[in-house]
């Protein structure tokens, strides 16, 4: 039977971010991860507007001054310096948050473990690993995604991309955020395309659904585009593919036992930005634990939370309307206050720019139907 003062469920985002600001901040317990997977590689990508400083700043990948959104003939590009787009590789962030933890003896990553069974007693929580394996804790740090089943006006994103090498793809220095695509998908469907460099890019294919999207035909859309601009001769270095829940998960904590990173709800539900709302998360976390408090849970904004809600339904109303929306909104809103809204860190005239810029009436049908269905 091995003891810790603090289990992490899943060495994810959420995981990494508290343990390399625990570590940093020299909490006193002892610490255990149980992984089933390891190694996951380069499985994905984390972007967004930084918030400024994290533990993370040396593994940005890139930072791009300006991002694009096109649908149909319309198209916007949009830039502000204070507020720069940036990625992270997965592999980057587990390697510092890896080397981190082997600054610590006494915390152990059981890998290739998974829990199977969890018993509350006095003392915490007793867990039984699929080896048989004991472990008893205090505190549980939960990464799992639960079960869900979204309703409307909840979707889900569904991703599939694809990361390029070897061809010259052209310049580099402005993000494709969202170039939306002229069939009717359920809800939206766009594609994706950061220029890593002159010769090295990622596309992706998303779509917003009512249940996640088929991967196949979404990796054989990402051909036909790569077909159409000549780049089916590059050589494809890696691939990435996901389901994000659009939604408002609930924050979970009771008795010891916590749910966090999107699990628990860090997830902004009408953007699937997460990375950086987790990091604001982990340095609160961190400062509780080490001063001997339970770690507050993922928090969002109800005011967003509801403003999402208005946006999501409106697109299930005239889904043919995603892309001049998002056009609307990068054309009309000043980039800096677009940027810290999609990143859930808006000022109170941040959130006038982004009302004045949408359709009201539109809107007020969303939000009349939007209510109604909270009711």
């Amino acid at each position: 039977m091995t003891r810790a003062d603090i289990v992490f469920v899943g060495l994810g985002a959420a995981a990494m971010s508290l343990a390399i600001r625990l570590v940093r901040d020299q909490y006193p317990g002892r610490v255990l991860f149980i992984e089933p997977h390891p190694d996951r590689g380069d499985d994905r990508t984390w972007c967004g507007w930084g918030p400024g400083n994290h533990p993370f700043q040396s593994c940005i990948t890139r930072k791009w001054p300006q991002w694009g959104v096109s649908a149909g003939d319309q198209s916007v590009v949009a830039g502000h310096p204070d507020t720069p787009y940036e990625m992270l590789r997965a592999s980057d962030v587990a390697a510092l948050a890896g080397a981190a933890i082997a600054e610590r003896p006494d915390w152990v990553v059981l890998g290739n473990r998974a829990l199977a069974s969890a018993e509350r007693i006095d003392t915490g929580w007793r867990l039984l690993l699929d080896n048989g394996d004991e472990v008893q804790t205090t505190r549980v740090l939960d990464a799992r995604p639960p079960a869900l089943s979204l309703q409307r006006p909840w979707v889900w994103q569904s991703f599939v991309g694809v990361e390029l090498a070897d061809h010259d793809f052209g310049q580099a220095d402005t993000v494709r955020l969202m170039d939306f695509v002229e069939e009717a998908p359920p809800i939206a469907a766009f594609f994706y395309e950061l220029p890593i460099a002159r010769d090295r890019r990622l596309v992706e294919f998303t779509q917003f659904t009512p249940e996640p999207a088929d991967e196949h035909a979404m990796r054989a859309r990402i051909d036909t585009l790569l077909a159409e601009r000549g780049w089916q001769g590059a050589r494809v270095i890696r691939t990435e593919s996901g389901h994000l829940p659009m939604a408002p998960i609930p924050p979970y904590s009771k008795e010891g036992w916590m749910r966090i990173g999107t699990a628990g709800g860090s997830m902004r539900p009408a953007t699937g930005y997460a990375f950086h709302a987790i990091q604001r998360w982990a340095d609160a976390a961190s400062r509780a634990l080490c001063t001997g408090k339970p770690p507050p849970t993922p928090q969002r904004s109800g005011l967003l939370d509801w403003l999402d809600g208005v946006f999501l339904e409106s697109l299930w109303q005239n889904p043919r309307t995603a892309g001049s929306q998002f056009i609307r909104l990068f054309r009309n809103v000043p980039p800096d206050a677009l940027g810290r809204f999609l990143m859930s860190q808006p000022r109170a005239l941040d959130i006038m720019y982004v009302l004045r810029a949408l359709p009201v009436r539109p809107m007020l049908r969303a939000a009349w139907q939007h209510g109604w269905r909270r009711t």
